[in-house]
């Protein structure tokens, strides 16, 4: 499997809700940014996991996949995100963003995500405050 082909499997591994599935890609020392709240890099997949579990405990994401492509050691990748609620209603607009994944060896090291025009509030408001 190349990188391109690794960071597919991730995504369909995260769109079908197999968080551990995904994470098995990942190095141990994972790095991924939170977009969606302020509070940074979570770091280790443990830590990842959690984080997971925190956004998506009431909602799901689907993640469409683009553009898939490797540019020297990192692999860049296109994506379109919709969130939905527990009863299935898309919560907010399509947010559109890049993700620059880095790899130690076959593993995913680090996701670094650029969203295009912000995550928008209704969004942010849904995954952070609240509850199942």
């Amino acid at each position: 499997m190349n990188r391109s082909d690794i960071v597919r499997a991730a995504y369909q591994r995260f769109n079908e809700g197999d968080f551990d599935g995904a994470l098995d890609l990942c190095d141990p020392d994972i790095e991924f940014r939170d977009v969606i709240g302020h509070d940074g890099t979570v770091s280790g997949r443990e830590a990842v996991r959690r984080r997971w579990a925190e956004r998506f405990s009431h909602a799901h994401i689907t993640v469409t996949v683009g553009e898939v492509s490797e540019m020297g050691d990192a692999v860049v990748a296109a994506v379109c995100c919709q969130v939905y609620g527990p009863t299935g209603e898309p919560v907010g607009p399509p947010v559109l963003v890049t993700d620059h994944f880095s790899f130690r060896d076959d593993r995913i090291l680090r996701v670094e995500s650029t969203v295009f025009d912000g995550v928008p509030e209704e969004v942010k408001d849904f995954l952070l405050h609240v509850t199942p």
